[in-house]
């Protein structure tokens, strides 16, 4: 097996990957499934490109395929490791194909800031889209190896790369609902809206916030029950719905994501990981009362700026606990109802419960909502008190990841989105 540098630029190796005789292929039998980074991380990708940050080689495995008619020896290609950097990614962004994340940072280059977030490949300026496509990888050649020494050089290149509990979750998916997932996290909503950090985006976070909505709106719709929602349970729950959701359900949270791109066009910064997967259950029930996305998305900015305690409470240490989850749906619930002037008792709700569903109900449950938390001060004002005075200030917590992929009793993501912060689009 014999190892040698390739300086072709990207768009060689997309002109090879469209050529009719393919010159570079991604057809290696042991090679993960395409298309399966986030939007973010393929943002992040043409981010680093353009501020010449470090991106690992890319590996091809260079085969002899014959003659010219003046005897040179012609080659072809197979990618063994940059499938997704490659196929997934930079061939379809230089084809327009996909836009950059609205989270990504602008970019210097060579003493010049550009702003790139939600842009398509053709709307970078000229100097960008010039660096990008002829951009070179390091990129390392394989020759005269046999299937078995390439199938162990793969393994050998990915097995130092831990997966987050989300990436292990596409598998248990399988490829035929992990590509409707990726389509409905392809727009607007989760690639433009959605606050997200890039810690989170790493950890697939995006795909964790679908899958706990879609697991809510089993627990509303089947009446499923589930001790918490962390990312460790969201892998079992992606591993039983692999053959069961069915078509119906399918295009209820198509609906839905929809509805949500609809309602979004813009970064909110109350769309955290702490309260999206609440607001995918109650964008269905506005849904099912015909309301309109400009005036769900004016609700939820109006919920963002109010400070209502027993959301706040649910959303710190334990949050992903089901007893405050369902809290938080609760408080939001009964708010939107508040807000639209429905008959609370004629509403679908979140869940089923045998509990009042009353602003005086959710004050006095405040110190039930987790049984490990202490009581909220006895000087804290109840949530009835704001419900027709929403405040003016509200609390901002920064972001703290604190959650590990497989142990919710890691401070269950204390603090992590907690509280309500300001929209201020």
């Amino acid at each position: 097996m014999n190892r040698s540098s390739l300086p072709v630029s990207v768009n060689t190796m997309k002109k090879w990957f469209e050529s009719d005789d393919k010159v570079l292929q991604c057809t290696l039998p042991f090679q993960r499934h395409s298309g399966m980074w986030s939007p973010i991380l393929k943002s992040n990708l043409v981010w680093s490109m353009l501020a010449d940050s470090y991106i690992p080689p890319i590996v091809l495995l260079k085969d002899k395929r014959g003659e010219d008619s003046k005897g040179k020896d012609i080659f072809g290609y197979q990618v063994l490791e940059g499938q997704q950097r490659l196929i997934t990614t930079l061939i379809p962004f230089l084809n327009d194909e996909w836009t950059l994340h609205g989270s990504v940072e602008p970019v210097e280059v060579e003493g010049f800031t550009y702003d790139i977030a939600g842009k398509k490949y053709s709307e970078l300026e000229e100097e960008l889209q010039d660096i990008i496509k002829n951009y070179r990888f390091t990129v390392q050649a394989i020759e005269n190896y046999t299937m078995e020494e390439a199938e162990k050089l793969y393994f050998n290149i990915n097995s130092g790369v831990a997966l987050s509990a989300m990436q292990k979750g596409k598998a248990k998916l399988g490829n035929e609902l992990m590509e409707f997932v990726n389509t409905l996290l392809s727009g607007n909503f989760f690639t433009q809206a959605i606050n997200i950090t890039e810690k989170q985006a790493l950890k697939e976070d995006d795909l964790l916030m679908l899958m706990q909505g879609m697991a809510l709106l089993d627990q509303r719709h089947e009446q499923r029950e589930f001790k918490n929602i962390s990312a460790a349970s969201m892998l079992s729950y992606a591993e039983s719905i692999r053959n069961s959701y069915n078509e119906e359900k399918q295009q209820m949270i198509m609906e839905i994501v929809d509805y949500l791109d609809s309602s979004f066009e813009n970064k909110n910064k109350f769309l955290r990981k702490n309260n999206v997967p609440i607001i995918i259950v109650m964008s269905k029930i506005a849904i099912e009362n015909n309301v309109k996305p400009e005036l769900f998305k004016a609700f939820i900015n109006d919920f963002a700026n109010a400070l209502y305690p027993a959301y706040e409470e649910a959303s710190g240490s334990g949050n992903i606990k089901i007893v405050n989850v369902n809290q938080r749906l609760k408080v939001m619930f009964v708010a939107m109802c508040n807000y639209f002037g429905w008959d609370i008792n004629n509403v679908g709700k979140p869940f089923e419960s045998e509990d009042a569903w009353t602003w005086d109900a959710i004050t006095s449950e405040n110190s039930e909502a987790d049984d490990d938390k202490a009581s909220t001060d006895e000087d804290s004002p109840s949530m009835g008190s704001f419900i027709n005075e929403p405040t003016e200030e509200a609390v901002d917590t920064e972001d703290m990841d604190t959650e590990g992929d497989d142990a919710e009793e890691v401070a269950d993501e204390a603090g992590e989105n907690s509280g309500i912060s300001v929209e201020s689009e």
